[in-house]
C-alpha cells in the first residue's frame, strides 16, 4: 500500500534523514539532502565518507526525479541543499512544503532559507508555507507540525515533524527534535504505524547536553517505542559508536525493540562518521 524507503542516514554512512515516501496518490521526499560533518576528532571527512556521500546525492537526485512532493522541515544542509550538490532545477513544478522562512526561526536558517526560496522560485517550484497546516493529496492526508526546537533550546532554530497518513496507516518523521520529546510531539508521533526518529546526540554528552537531559530522552523514547507499531532512531544517536548500548536500555525499559533505518532497510549500520578515527587509522596502516 505504502512504500517507505529511507534513502540516506547516518546508519547509511552520512549525515542525513532523506526519505522517500510513496501512496497511491503521490510520491513524496522529505529532507532531500546529506552531508558530512567537517570534522570529527579533529579530522576531515574520511575518503569513504566523500564516496557515500556522493552515492547518496545520486540516490537522492534519482528519487527527486519521479517525486511530485518535496518536505523541506528546516534549513540546515543535512535536510536541505541550496543547490551545491542537487541542482535546482530539479525542483522545478514540484510542490514544496518548507518551514517557514520568516517566523520562529533562527537567523543562520533565515538567511539560508531566503537564499534558497529564492533559487527555487526562479525554476518554478511551487512553494507552500507549510507550519501546523495539512495537504490532502487523494486519500492521501499529509500534516504538518507546529515548529518544534531543534534540540533542548532555541538556539539552533525550529524543525517541523511530519505526518503522512493514507486510508488507516500513518509514518511520522520527526525530524532533529533530538529525542527532546514533548506532550505536543509525543501525542503527534503517537499512534504511527511507523516513527521515524531522530535520537537524542548522545556523543554530545557533558559538552552541549546533561547526562539528566539524554536520560529524560531515553526514557521518553522508551515510552513512544510502546506507543507506535515500528520505531526507527537514527541520525544524531548514529553519530555515537555505543548506540546499541541506548537501544538496549530502551529495550530493557520497555520490552520493545527498536532499529535503525539501515536496518529497516535489511542492511547492516555503517557508521563512517562515527569510525572516522578507525578509518583514518586502518589507511594509514594499509599504507605501511
Amino acid at each position: 500500500m505504502l512504500e517507505i524507503k529511507p534513502l540516506a542516514f547516518d546508519s547509511l554512512g552520512v549525515r542525513s534523514m532523506a526519505t522517500f515516501i510513496s501512496t497511491p496518490d503521490i510520491n513524496i521526499i522529505i529532507d532531500p539532502s546529506a552531508s558530512l560533518a567537517p570534522l570529527r576528532y579533529g579530522l576531515p571527512p574520511h575518503e569513504l565518507e566523500v564516496r557515500a556521500l556522493h552515492n547518496s546525492i545520486e540516490v537522492i537526485k534519482n528519487f527527486i526525479s519521479f517525486s511530485d512532493v518535496i518536505v523541506i522541515t528546516h534549513y540546515h544542509y543535512d535536510h536541505h541543499d541550496p543547490g551545491k550538490l542537487i541542482p535546482l532545477e530539479l525542483l522545478t513544478s514540484k510542490e514544496l512544503l518548507v518551514k517557514d522562512p520568516v517566523n520562529m526561526i533562527n537567523v543562520s536558517q533565515r538567511i539560508r532559507a531566503s537564499k534558497f526560496l529564492k533559487g527555487v522560485k526562479e525554476v518554478g517550484a511551487d512553494i507552500k508555507i507549510a507550519d501546523g497546516r495539512e495537504f490532502k493529496y487523494g486519500k492521501t492526508l499529509i500534516t504538518i507540525s507546529k515548529p518544534q526546537q531543534h534540540g533542548n533550546n532555541d538556539k539552533l532554530g525550529y524543525v517541523l515533524m511530519v505526518s503522512i497518513r493514507y486510508e488507516g496507516y500513518s509514518i511520522i518523521f520527526s525530524s532533529d527534535i533530538e529525542g527532546f520529546l514533548n506532550d505536543y510531539s509525543m501525542k503527534f508521533i503517537e499512534g504511527a504505524d511507523v516513527a521515524i526518529i531522530d535520537g537524542p546526540p548522545t556523543y554530545l554528552i557533558n559538552n552541549a547536553y546533561s547526562e539528566d537531559e539524554i536520560r529524560a530522552c531515553i526514557e521518553n523514547l522508551a515510552i513512544l517505542s510502546k506507543k507506535v507499531g515500528k520505531l526507527v532512531i537514527d541520525h544524531h544517536m548514529l553519530r555515537d559508536l555505543n548506540y546499541r548500548n541506548i537501544f538496549n536500555i530502551i529495550k530493557d525499559l520497555s520490552g520493545v525493540n527498536v532499529i535503525t533505518a539501515a536496518e529497516f532497510l535489511g542492511l547492516e549500520p555503517n557508521l563512517l562518521e562515527a569510525r572516522r578515527r578507525e578509518l583514518y587509522k586502518n589507511s594509514s596502516q594499509s599504507k605501511t
